[in-house]
């Protein structure tokens, strides 16, 4: 339903793109149009995509940006384009658009979780939320001319990088979550048209195999969780019966 196009997508765009160094620009270009495409579909289960849908738009923008600014350093053409004042104007919207495009997405997944009745994943939405604006917060907080930052920059820098890999991967890891338990209404048990080629058909039944275990797995978790949340919730009204 577009949810793995748009896992996909972010991959490149988000988390591949912290160990490309000056290739930055193709895991952007091609993780934001991934990402509109999933979007685009996404849109139709939940309307709230659509900021999130514009975000990756401009995402590819940005990334065409990176692009010639690639283009301009590596074949010397002298457009200016790597100037101080242009690349730090460029850092900040693209700061902005990334961040915006983060919470956009979580609200979305947040939306289309709690129509489909997915407590849990509608929380996380929400707590990865509060993790992007702390990591946003400390690059800003990077920016600013603090004696202690400037004294050590280095260490900072490398660890806004590990921030930044962790909280991609928290996200990426939430949206292979609604990969593998959201479904549009109607196709839950669709069979899929079998292969030609005999080798993919058991290809497919043993992936199918591990998916099917997973979600099962993370079925019996939800629910084992939710009964330990009533039994506590049950224990602490009998408590209050009996004082009373």
């Amino acid at each position: 339903m577009g949810f793995g196009l748009l896992l996909v997508g972010y991959m490149f765009a988000f988390v591949a793109t912290a160990g490309l160094g000056p290739y930055l620009f193709a895991g952007m270009l091609l993780g934001g149009f991934l990402m509109y495409l999933g979007l685009t579909e996404l849109r139709k289960y939940s309307p709230a995509f659509i900021y999130a849908l514009i975000g990756s738009i401009l995402i590819v923008i940005c990334s065409f940006f990176r692009t010639a600014v690639w283009i301009d350093s590596y074949f010397v053409l002298n457009l200016g384009l790597n100037a101080e004042n242009v690349s730090l104007i460029y850092s900040w919207i693209e700061f902005v658009i990334n961040f915006a495009f983060n919470i956009a997405m979580l609200y979305g997944v947040a939306d289309l979780s709690r129509r489909v009745d997915y407590p849990e994943t509608r929380q996380k939405a929400f707590t990865n939320m509060i993790f992007v604006f702390v990591f946003n917060a400390f690059q800003v907080v990077m920016f600013l001319p603090i004696a202690f930052i400037e004294s050590d920059r280095s260490f900072f820098l490398t660890l806004l990088l590990i921030l930044q890999v962790i909280y991609s991967v928290v996200n990426a890891w939430l949206l292979f979550k609604c990969y593998a338990m959201i479904c549009p209404a109607g196709q839950e048990d669709m069979p899929r048209k079998p292969s030609r080629f005999a080798f993919v058909n058991k290809f497919r039944e043993i992936r199918d195999a591990k998916e099917d275990k997973a979600i099962e797995d993370m079925k019996n978790y939800y629910e084992e969780k939710l009964r330990a949340r009533n039994a506590k919730r049950n224990s602490k009204n009998n408590r209050k019966k009996k004082k009373k």
